[in-house]
């Protein structure tokens, strides 16, 4: 049998050294054929295979990002959530941030994400592989009259 090693930034993790649920979860997307997990390489993540669902995930290429970007393959709409731990709590959450221009639905089509090497970049390019448009969607910091600042998903208009 050959071993599954899992690389991410270039460390590695051998699946013996994973605790029993995730060598099994794993394992179980290795038998299914799942394919390669993409991190931060840039490559274009796969079409969707029957029984992969309707949504895709690939995180942005910058180690300071600690996000996730979403995607509905037939819809366009993206969502983005980050990991975070508020001060004094000992279990952290996951903040999901609103949609704003742009991140909502779109035409109906075959989308996907891409995302780039530029390793500061902290957005990820939706593009639709039916009309070969594509976006770039990324969190926006707005500050608020008052003080502190808002923060939302938004994408740029498609364009080819």
């Amino acid at each position: 049998m050959q071993a599954i090693v899992v690389s991410a930034s270039g460390s590695r993790t051998h699946l013996r050294t994973l605790n029993p649920l995730a060598r099994g979860a794993l394992t179980a997307l290795a038998l299914a054929g799942l394919g390669t997990l993409a991190g931060a390489g840039g490559a274009l993540a796969q079409a969707a295979q029957p029984g992969q669902g309707a949504y895709e995930f690939a995180a942005p290429p910058s180690a300071q990002a600690n996000r996730v970007y979403g995607l509905n393959r037939q819809t366009g709409e993206m969502n983005v959530c980050q990991f975070e731990r508020p001060e004094g709590s000992a279990v952290g959450i996951t903040h999901c941030f609103a949609q704003g221009e742009g991140a909502g639905p779109q035409k109906a089509g075959s989308y996907a994400l891409a995302p780039t090497r530029y390793e500061g970049e902290t957005g990820i390019f939706r593009v639709n592989r039916d009309t070969g448009e594509m976006s770039i969607c990324y969190v926006r910091e707005t500050a608020r009259p008052q003080g502190g600042t808002d923060s939302s998903l938004v994408c740029t208009p498609a364009a080819r």
